[in-house]
């Protein structure tokens, strides 16, 4: 496996959709909060279902991607976009199927984080649901932590009942920021 990541030009965009597999719900997660901290367990979905989520389109103009290949073959994507409050935010990260627990998530993180700091962000933020537990883990095991969840904010879509669960890294300094002020 020889993977190389590159910033897709906004006329190769669609490129990034190859790598749009979604994934299996066969778990959601349960969540406590206790002394400020969140913490959650996952709990068996039956019957499982396949989650996929159409191309979006939102906030393209402000949009960075970056594609990781195998050779010719698209492994992964993250589209990046410089959120309101001062964070990356991760608007979409996928991996191919194929390339799913091979490091190329953790790449994709890896150069989010790079590009981050570029753009004098002060961390990554990411949104998912409480039905992508693989997403949860992947998060944690790459540095973020739960700062957040919204039982609400699916309310009015197809994927009513669901909890956003709201993912946050602090880059270095910034953590000292906060204890002092």
């Amino acid at each position: 496996m020889r993977l190389e990541i590159e910033q897709l030009p906004k006329e190769r965009e669609a490129e990034r959709e190859q790598c749009f597999d979604g994934f299996w719900v066969q778990e959601r997660a349960k969540f406590r909060y206790i002394g400020g901290q969140w913490s959650w367990k996952s709990a068996p979905f039956s019957p499982p279902w396949r989650k996929t989520y159409p191309v979006d389109e939102t906030g393209a103009d402000g949009r960075t991607i970056f594609l990781c290949r195998d050779g010719i073959r698209p492994a992964g994507q993250i589209t990046l976009c410089r959120w309101w409050n001062g964070f990356a935010c991760i608007e979409r990260i996928d991996v191919a199927e194929k390339y799913r627990r091979r490091g190329v998530g953790t790449l994709l993180i890896r150069r989010a984080r790079e590009w981050a700091k570029e753009q004098g962000c002060r961390g990554l933020y990411a949104e998912t649901q409480d039905t992508n537990v693989p997403a949860m883990r992947f998060y944690e095991k790459n540095g973020l932590s739960i700062r957040g969840i919204d039982t609400m904010l699916y309310y009015n879509t197809p994927h009513r009942g669901e909890t956003a669960v709201y993912y946050y890294e602090l880059f270095e300094g910034e953590l000292s920021s906060l204890i002092k002020g």
